[in-house]
Formats: structure tokens, sequence, C-alpha cells
């Protein structure tokens, strides 16, 4: 769906086409709210229109912030990094840092070790200054009143406007409405997870990545 027909379809959702009760600016404030909260729910998989990759970014100190990337990766959306025309970095939680200290664990240039923290890329086994490749997921689009698509996945457009639907609800205190909206919402986004979970493939690596 575009900005104007989500916007449409939420009038209508909340029986206020012509907008008496909620303004333009409230509406979209709340689809903007809802396709946070849907990107931050639902299964990586299914965000590949916010998929990012870029190449050649120079480190300092081994390190890289977020800060650096073309656009800001969303709730550390890190997908994979590698040195810039070498050898892919086996990405480890923070806490294991100290495993890094045994020499047979520790990052090389032919198996780097990375890991991200407070919104930065840490790649042990390049050179300090190396340029790296980054993949990873930054925020969609606002929604505007416009005839732009959605960025998010089409199969998420309705969740997007049941969560806006349920914001505005709550705003005009009628608790019912927003909960059965926000149901809705949760449904669907739960089957998504679901499915994903039954028919993602299981080859190396795939396992336990959300």
């Amino acid at each position: 769906m575009t900005g104007n027909e989500m916007l449409s379809t939420l009038g209508l959702r909340v029986s206020d086409p012509s907008e008496s009760s909620f303004t333009q600016s409230a509406k979209l404030d709340a689809l903007n709210i809802a396709q946070k909260t849907v990107v931050n729910l639902v299964h990586n998989g299914y965000l590949s229109e916010l998929q990012v990759i870029d190449s050649n970014k120079s480190m300092t100190a081994n390190a890289l912030a977020f800060s650096a990337l073309t656009s800001t990766p969303i709730r550390n959306g890190i997908i994979a990094v590698k040195k810039n025309a070498g050898k892919w970095a086996t990405m480890i939680d923070p806490g294991d840092q100290k495993k890094l200290e045994n020499t047979y664990l520790a990052g090389s240039a032919t198996n780097p070790v990375g890991y991200v923290f407070s919104s930065t890329i840490y790649v042990d086994g390049p050179g300090a200054t190396d340029g790296i490749d980054v993949w990873y997921l930054k925020a969609p689009a606002a929604i505007g009143a416009n005839t732009n698509e959605c960025t998010l996945n089409v199969s998420l457009h309705e969740a997007v406007v049941d969560l806006a639907e349920s914001q505005l609800w709550k705003m005009d205190a009628k608790a019912d409405q927003a909960a059965s909206a926000y149901t809705n919402a949760k449904t669907q986004i739960d089957t998504l997870n679901a499915r994903y979970a039954a028919e993602a493939p299981s080859g190396i690596g795939t396992k336990g990545r959300a």
C-alpha cells in the first residue's frame, strides 16, 4: 500500500474518513510508530527490503561505528561482516570476547571474528584499518501522505495499519477497539514468524538466526 492508501484505510478503520476526529498528522504518527513496531517484532527473513550492503568501510583500531555506515542499522541488525575482498567473519556474542584470548580461537586474517557492542562493529583478525563489508538492516522510510509504497514487504502492510488503528483507538480511550486491532496485528505477525520457522532452510549456520 502507498502512504495515501494506508491513510485512507486507517481512516475507514477508525470511522474517520473525513479526519474530523484524528488529524492526518496523528494518523501518520500512528502509522510510523506501527511500522517501527512491526520491524521490531517480525523475523529478519521478512525484512529483505531493508537489507543494505556497505562495502570497503575502513576500520579504526579494528572497529567501525554504526555512524560510519550509509544508514543507521535497526535493532543492531548486523547480518554479516567480511573483510573486503577477504574472508567472512564469524560473529560472536560480545560476552564471548574472553575466549578470543585463547590463541586457537582468536581471530586471524584467514578466520576473522567479529561482534557488535555499543553501536560499534569490532573485527579481530584483519589489519587495524582494513576495509570491511557490512550486511545490515536499515530503518524503513517514513510513511507519508503520498503515492510512495510502504518500504516493508507487502505481507506486513495490514499489520502496520492494524497497529496504527490500535494506537488511535487508545488515543480515543476506546480500549476494546484498541485491543482488538492489536490482537489482529499480533496474530498476523505470529503466524508469519511461525511460518518462517517452519519453512526456513536448515543448512550450516541458518538455525537460530533471528
